[in-house]
């Protein structure tokens, strides 16, 4: 028997078929590779996702305080100097003397400036205690900046309280006031230590309003970034996922010419063989 022996055209339909075969082959593997950058984009794109949405919840909360702080000194700057005017006018009033208890006008008058400076007192301690509960709070800040303001926040001077807390700050005192039924004294100007107090706690409060401001544009500005770079790894992974689908083509094509070649080897090996 003969053996067949393989024509030029032969070898090049063998070449042929095994070039691409081969390039099929590289294909596959830059479409595993492109999977495998695709999947790790993903988990970048989740762990993104979840620094916008922390940002976004500090945010939030820094508003929320905000407004919380801006109602609680609007409501103290109120009534604190229409109290402490209305002390200072009791006396030298000739109409209020004349038609008034000016007892229970004192009685009341200084009930509220006292309760003023205990409730500005309270809201500030609310708010911090607030504060606490909130995630922008418990953040490990990089910014130096942030970390000392974030430590100083509602923090304030309680010298006074201290001071008095014995004689007049305790509770039993307090909830006598509250009930009318006992008349603060004005020793050595105490009301207008108490209203001056309630002001400097009140300006200081309302400093927290600011601080909160400059926190949330913070917040603001670094969720904007997040969000750019978010978009743009949402966009490299379309383009990733653009060019393993331009690898898969390509491969499936390089398949179908290496099966050709192989038909077309077949053909030849054919014709050489019985045709005459």
């Amino acid at each position: 028997m003969r053996r067949g022996k393989l024509s030029n055209k032969s070898i090049f339909y063998v070449i042929l078929a095994g070039t691409f075969t081969l390039l099929s082959y590289f294909l596959d593997q830059q479409v595993i590779q492109k999977e495998d950058a695709i999947r790790d984009m993903a988990l970048e794109i989740e762990n993104q996702y979840q620094k916008i949405d922390d940002e976004s919840g500090k945010f939030e909360a820094a508003m929320d305080l905000q407004t919380r702080v801006f109602f609680s000194s609007h409501q103290t700057s109120s009534f604190s100097t229409i109290n402490y005017k209305t002390h200072l006018l009791i006396d030298s009033n000739n109409t209020v003397i004349q038609n008034f208890n000016i007892d229970d006008i004192n009685r009341i008058v200084r009930a509220n400036l006292f309760l003023q400076y205990i409730l500005t007192r309270s809201s500030i301690q609310e708010l911090w205690s607030a504060a606490d509960k909130m995630n922008f709070t418990k953040s490990d800040y990089d910014n130096e900046k942030i970390r000392t303001v974030m430590n100083d926040l509602f923090t304030f001077n309680d010298s006074i309280f201290e001071k008095y807390e014995i004689e007049y700050f305790n509770q039993s005192y307090i909830n006598s006031v509250a009930d009318n039924s006992i008349l603060v004294p004005d020793n050595d100007g105490f009301m207008r230590l108490l209203y001056e107090e309630t002001n400097k706690l009140n300006k200081k409060l309302f400093s927290y309003y600011e601080i909160l401001d400059d926190l949330s544009d913070i917040y603001l500005e670094q969720e904007e970034l997040l969000e750019a770079n978010y978009d743009s790894l949402i966009l490299e992974q379309g383009k990733i996922k653009i060019q393993k689908n331009y690898f898969i083509l390509l491969s499936i094509l390089f398949q179908i010419l290496s099966l050709l070649s192989f038909l077309l080897l077949f053909r030849n090996f054919i014709n050489s063989t019985f045709v005459k």
